[in-house]
């Protein structure tokens, strides 16, 4: 009797245990959820340069959601209304730092609210590689940095290779060894059509020397000698 008494405590016990735990489960995936759908800006910071345009949009929006954009100074970063509520060009209109907030309400009631911060620098006057030639070996990566004028400047240069089969560039000037031969990279600066030249030539790998395969034997000869009586 007591022994069941004490199962079915247990039974009881575990089965709370289990609600509980399902329960906690539940909760964790619907905040998840709720948290991976709640307005957002595409980006939360940004460097621009002058006279430049950047679009910022406010993802998860809902039909009965409206978006509010302001900025801290408008003389450093102007705002450009679209009839698309849930996007706004920023326009860099001087040197400096500001703040675009975007607010997301319903009705009266504050969904969301968030912040993009944006930094200006002059546009680049004037870009040159440290480097006009370099030597790599095939499957090599290369950084390539530009030098940049005036140095304030926070423009990010377009890279292009001549011959992507012999060298590939990335966005960012990372360069990559893919073939023997040679190409030259080329970094535009949109604002004001500088470009800088850079020719990479590629060497092929060290040829190995095949060791040879037949191994070294040597044979003795031994004689032996019978002495009869």
């Amino acid at each position: 009797m007591k022994g069941d008494v004490f199962l079915k405590r247990k039974a009881t016990k575990f089965l709370a245990f289990v609600l509980v735990l399902c329960t906690a489960i539940l909760l964790c995936d619907t905040t998840c959820q709720a948290a991976k759908n709640r307005p957002k800006l595409n980006i939360k910071k940004l460097n621009m340069t002058v006279g430049s345009k950047f679009c910022l949009r406010v993802y998860n929006v809902k039909k009965k959601h409206k978006v509010t954009f302001t900025t801290s100074n408008a003389d450093v970063a102007s705002l450009e209304t679209q009839k698309n509520r849930k996007r706004v060009y920023v326009i860099a209109e001087s040197i400096g730092s500001a703040t675009v907030t975007a607010t997301v309400t319903k009705g009266k009631k504050i969904v969301r609210k968030q912040k993009c911060r944006i930094k200006v620098s002059p546009m680049g006057m004037s870009i040159k590689f440290p480097r006009k030639k370099i030597h790599l070996q095939l499957g090599d990566h290369f950084f390539l940095e530009p030098i940049i004028k005036p140095n304030t400047s926070t423009e990010q240069p377009i890279f292009e290779s001549d011959n992507p089969s012999v060298i590939r560039v990335s966005s960012l000037g990372v360069v990559t060894a893919l073939a023997p031969g040679s190409a030259t990279i080329t970094a535009t600066l949109l604002s004001t059509n500088q470009t800088a030249k850079c020719k990479i030539i590629v060497k092929p790998l060290p040829e190995v020397e095949e060791e040879n395969s037949e191994p070294n034997i040597k044979t003795t000869t031994e004689c032996i000698v019978i002495y009869e009586n």
